[in-house]
């Protein structure tokens, strides 16, 4: 049926220039050429699950534009009816699982069909179809729990995964630690380039915005072995995702604001991504102030931070393809005033202080001596050729490093640097894929570390250049459902070191050494029944001894420790047997439990030694890197019960033992045993709100049992449990959507002190911390 025309009849007297019946058009929204287009035209289309093609139901699709929503049924299928041509926006949201934004010029009745990333951002999803291709060997973060830790460091937002705890120095400083892995024994992945920076420390967290990652995943298997880098174990990837296919320019901003510490953060991304170029700009800036206990100010332990990251895509064809990438992060982070004592005497009343030395009862933004200054800087250049069945890669990347720490000192000099330290390291890769079976390549990591003259104090690293050359082949093969890896790699490196001696008068003396490093892996993924799978695992890893292992003498002022390196140091070399099974136990319970054994020669570690020293900034325990045969055994279940349509449970439990072979003592800095149980509820739809998710959450930390007196200065604190709350939903009515969630953390204001934070020995943990976030899509 022809559309109705409007014909406006004026009185004769009445003239009417062209520009005033334009404008008369435009006030009353028509046009001849509007009110001759049809508004009967058909939107439809089928969204399904990217990994296993399942449909997809309960997905809200809104057209942004006219505020129009349409829900996915059981097959996954959405129909739109009576639209208009035009420009539309459009949005898929589902529960758990990332925004996903189209653009669409509609002429004629169309169809836009969806695969969405669901099990990638569903915490150990353990569904098991028949052609279900969700990998054993991956853990991925869901989208709702990265939002929710938009505003912690990066450690702080990934430590729900099972098996993966925190060690920390304070609220902001901390490295994961998986499997009793981290700092040079874990490799964190930034968009496809091994992190370098100052690693050797529990107090230096890695200089990644966490922001910058839209997919965070632990990898373990034959893909380890594929990234460079000493890690003993898996290997942590932070993606920043693909810039949504979009021509027009879009933003997304998420505010976040804390109690604890009075901090706010927001972060805002900038994107467009057309047909053959695509671009994205971001920006991070983060402040806090002190944070405080249940029953007083932790003082001098603010954060300041300001980040910014660039990515820019180019496609000629779908064969070739290039990226450009760059992140700049920068960090202001103080250390708590009364972990830094000046005489033995106050030290050792330190350990046994209900409140800590210098505890202020007022709150301040200001940030003081001890603290920590970082800029980090990574640049990245890609290309891409693929053929019909092979792949070819070619990544370069440049990452600078400046760290300033800063003392307590005497005569006014507290803002000179005590510690002053620039890395810049290159890295060159070439990669090969061969069908997704057969992955071959060569990389290259150079390295060079100096002291920034001025500080005055004998420097805690020497001056080093590293060089590390290395090669690897990793292979894939699949019989029906059960299918195999197999993994090589070798590493040659070479390091020249120049350091002062400890002589009144130092002179310079300088060190060579050259290591050559193998690594192997096998694995079997077999099915054990329809609705399960397992897996079993032998890797084999070698591990130079790392400079600070052996050349550090001198404070380490964030851990409040004098560290003295060992020259005698060999490399280190582990096997680690892994057994993984993943399945339904019924209709509504998934399980997945994973037990592995790490046995050790050579294990490094750091001992603390019975002794306190007084130096001229003030009086710390003493630790020396030492060598032993060591073994560490341990587990992590998930268990997920589906208890309603709307309710679901979820616990997660994570168990180690390190054990000192040589001398038959347990290993320090271990993670105790632990467990996290949430009850969640989901709905999506409620009056105007969607996505609506609730979570009540308890901790359990255990007390570390497997300790020895030798083995630190006061006993591990007793264990503790924590109960936290959050809420999210959207809004449907307003157009861009907002995203809101508030979270209630240590809801009951626990009094607690955790075994991995180094902060334990002098004051207690934070207390409670409300967080209230929003994201806006615009």
């Amino acid at each position: 049926m022809p559309a109705a025309r409007l014909t406006l009849k004026l009185p004769s007297t009445l003239i009417l220039s062209n520009r005033v019946y334009i404008l008369l058009v435009f006030l009353i929204g028509w046009s001849p050429q509007v009110a001759a287009q049809s508004c009967s035209l058909t939107l439809s289309g089928t969204v399904l699950d990217e990994h296993d093609q399942q449909p997809m139901s309960a997905v809200a699709v809104t057209i942004i534009e006219t505020g129009h929503e349409s829900w996915t049924d059981e097959s996954g299928r959405y129909t739109f009816t009576g639209l208009c041509a035009g420009q539309y926006h459009l949005t898929f949201t589902h529960i758990g699982c990332s925004e996903e934004r189209r653009s669409l010029s509609l002429s004629a009745s169309s169809t836009m069909d969806l695969r969405m990333e669901h099990h990638h951002n569903m915490l150990h999803e353990v569904d098991v179809h028949d052609v279900h291709d969700d990998p054993i060997n991956t853990e991925r973060i869901s989208s709702t729990e990265l939002a929710q830790s938009s505003s912690k460091s990066l450690a702080a937002s990934i430590k729900e995964v099972a098996g993966i705890s925190l060690i920390s120095n304070g609220s902001d400083i901390g490295l994961p630690v998986l499997h009793g892995m981290f700092g040079n024994r874990l490799t964190l992945i930034n968009n496809g380039v091994a992190h370098t920076g100052q690693q050797w420390g529990a107090d230096h967290a890695p200089e990644i915005d966490p922001n910058v990652a839209q997919n965070v995943q632990v990898i373990s298997g034959a893909a380890g072995l594929r990234y460079p880098g000493t890690h003993m174990g898996g290997v942590i990837v932070l993606e920043p995702g693909n810039i949504p296919s979009d021509p027009h320019v879009h933003a997304r901003v998420k505010n976040v604001a804390q109690s604890n510490g009075r901090g706010f953060s927001t972060n805002a991304s900038v994107y467009q991504g057309g047909s053959k170029t695509k671009w994205r700009l971001g920006t991070t800036l983060r402040w806090a102030g002190d944070r405080h206990s249940p029953s007083y100010y932790l003082n001098n332990t603010g954060t300041q931070q300001a980040h910014f990251n660039g990515q820019l895509q180019q496609t000629w064809n779908p064969r070739q393809e290039a990226e450009v990438y760059y992140n700049s992060y920068r960090s202001i982070f103080g250390v708590l005033r009364g972990s830094h004592i000046g005489n033995l005497t106050d030290l050792e009343s330190a350990f046994s202080r209900e409140v800590p030395f210098y505890t202020d009862s007022a709150f301040s933004y200001q940030i003081d001596a001890p603290r920590q200054q970082v800029q980090h800087h990574l640049y990245k250049a890609s290309f891409t050729q693929r053929w019909a069945e092979d792949e070819l890669k070619f990544t370069t990347a440049g990452q600078s490093n400046y760290r300033k720490e800063f003392d307590i000192r005497r005569g006014d000099r507290s803002d000179i640097p005590a510690l002053s330290l620039v890395q810049h390291s290159q890295f060159i890769e070439l990669l090969h894929n061969h069908k997704d079976h057969f992955t071959s390549g060569f990389q290259f990591q150079g390295k060079r570390n100096t002291n920034a003259p001025g500080t005055g104090i004998r420097p805690l690293l020497p001056n080093y250049t590293s060089f590390t050359n290395g090669a690897f082949t990793t292979y894939k093969a699949h019989w029906g459902a059960l299918s195999a890896e197999a993994a090589l790699r070798y590493d040659f490196t070479f390091r020249n070191i120049a350091m002062l001696s400890t002589d009144v008068i130092p002179e310079v003396l300088y060190f060579t050494d050259t290591y050559h490093n193998f690594s192997a892996l096998g694995r079997i993924t077999f099915p054990l029944h329809p609705k399960w799978k397992g897996f079993v695992e032998v890797g084999l890893k070698q591990r130079p001894p790392e400079v600070n292992e052996m050349y550090s003498f001198g404070l380490h002022q964030g851990v409040s420790g004098i560290e003295e390196g060992n020259l005698d140091l060999n490399p280190e070399q582990g096997v680690k047997a892994t057994a993984q099974l993943r399945g339904i136990v019924s209709e509504h319970i998934h399980l997945d439990a994973r037990a592995y054994l790490h046995g050790f020669n050579g294990y490094v570690y750091l001992q603390p030694q019975q002794e306190y020293r007084l130096t001229i900034r003030g009086a710390f325990p003493v630790f020396t890197y030492e060598q032993c045969d060591a073994v560490l055994l341990g587990s992590d279940a998930t268990l997920r019960m589906d208890l309603h349509e709307h309710w679901r449970w979820t616990s997660r439990w994570s168990y180690l033992r390190g054990t000192n072979l040589t001398e038959q003592l347990p290993l320090n800095f271990m993670p105790p045993w632990n467990a996290h149980n949430e009850l969640t509820y989901t709905v999506a739809k409620w009056k105007s709100l969607r996505n609506v998710q609730a979570t009540l959450t308890h901790q359990w930390v255990g007390e570390q049992l497997n300790w020895e007196e030798s083995l630190d200065f006061i006993p591990p604190p007793e264990g503790y449990q924590l109960v936290h709350a959050s809420l999210s939903a959207s809004f449907s009515q307003v157009k861009t959507r907002p995203q809101v969630f508030v979270r209630v953390e240590n809801a009951f204001n626990t009094t607690y002190r955790d075994y991995l934070n180094r902060q334990r020995y002098f004051a207690d943990a934070v207390g409670r911390n409300i967080l209230l976030g929003v994201t806006w899509n615009l």
